[in-house]
């Protein structure tokens, strides 16, 4: 059945209708990261998209009611950490579904650099907070590509409320 004018355009979406129908979407999952004065922490996304490639550039969207948010706003840098397939504990882990949520482990994370970089994660990306705009319930970070790397590994995807991994259509 195909949608009315009305009903695609309708005032008022609902909430869970928002949700139920976002849930159909294929997202990649990422970690962001931050570090500095303003503490270190990390959380499971999935809304993290290029928006420049000259000068290279990316948002991530992070909710204002979570720790990090402030966090990255006051360090003024952040990673994006590109999940593997094989990372879906972490990706749990810092969405806060797993017994001591949001800990680094010193074995899975280089923190050498200005935020945390995950290891054997499909990329990585440093960036320097370039601008934040606040938008309903979430705060679309801007940030300045600085640093990147590429991995070897096929990325984690979350659809209909569970991950998968990317297959080659023919």
């Amino acid at each position: 059945m195909v949608a009315s004018v009305e009903t695609l355009f309708a005032p008022g979406c609902r909430p869970e209708d928002f949700i139920d129908s976002m849930s159909r979407a294929v997202n990649g999952v990422s970690i962001v990261t931050t570090d500095g004065p303003h503490g270190r922490f990390g959380l499971t996304v999935s809304s993290m998209t290029s928006v420049s490639a000259s000068p290279p550039m990316l948002l991530v969207c992070v909710n204002r009611d979570v720790l990090p948010h402030d966090a990255i706003r006051g360090n003024g840098r952040f990673s994006i950490n590109v999940l593997a397939a094989s990372q879906k504990v972490m990706a749990n882990h810092f969405a806060g579904r797993t017994e001591g949520a949001y800990t680094f482990d010193p074995a899975s994370w280089d923190t050498s650099g200005s935020s945390p970089r995950l290891r054997r994660a499909t990329a990585w990306f440093e960036c320097r907070l370039s601008s934040a705009m606040s938008f309903g319930s979430h705060t679309v970070f801007v940030g300045e590509v600085i640093a990147a790397c590429p991995g070897e590994e096929t990325p984690l995807l979350y659809t209909g409320r569970d991950y998968g991994r990317p297959v080659t259509l023919n």
